[in-house]
């Protein structure tokens, strides 16, 4: 990784401007779920989907704050299992990133992933938001 493409959040000048104007452009995930990270059994049972066991408390979290984020969705279980994998592999990418390691190009593959979510209509767009100054 280059030391360029690092932007920190006490650095004013990182570019943030620029960031969170590619940030809202609309780019989906070309990656497949390995680049991320790999799940392994066992799989457990969120509403009707088949998820990892590590992303569940995850999912769960969700569904408690902004209900049931997968009520558009219309696809079938099999798409339906790798896209809720897909998701749990952002979210625990998540939980386990300090801000020390995050950067710019990182934040765009977590956000295309969730923006190939959205597409799929799953209703998850508060993940997207950030505070506008």
């Amino acid at each position: 990784m280059e030391e360029a493409s690092r932007m920190t959040v006490s650095d004013p000048g990182s570019g943030l401007p620029t960031f969170l104007a590619r940030f809202d452009s609309l780019e989906f995930n070309n990656l497949p779920a390995s680049h991320f990270q790999r799940f392994g059994p066992p799989f457990g049972s969120f509403l009707r989907f088949s998820v990892p066991v590590e992303g569940l408390p995850l999912l769960e979290g969700l569904f408690k704050a902004h209900g049931d984020f997968t009520s558009g969705f219309r696809g079938g279980i099999f798409l339906g299992n790798i896209l809720m994998e897909l998701l749990c592999i952002v979210l625990v990418s998540l939980r386990d990133s300090s801000l020390d390691s995050l950067y710019k190009e990182r934040l765009l593959e977590w956000r295309r992933v969730v923006q190939d979510l959205a597409e799929a209509k799953f209703n998850l767009s508060f993940l997207l938001e950030y505070p506008q100054s």
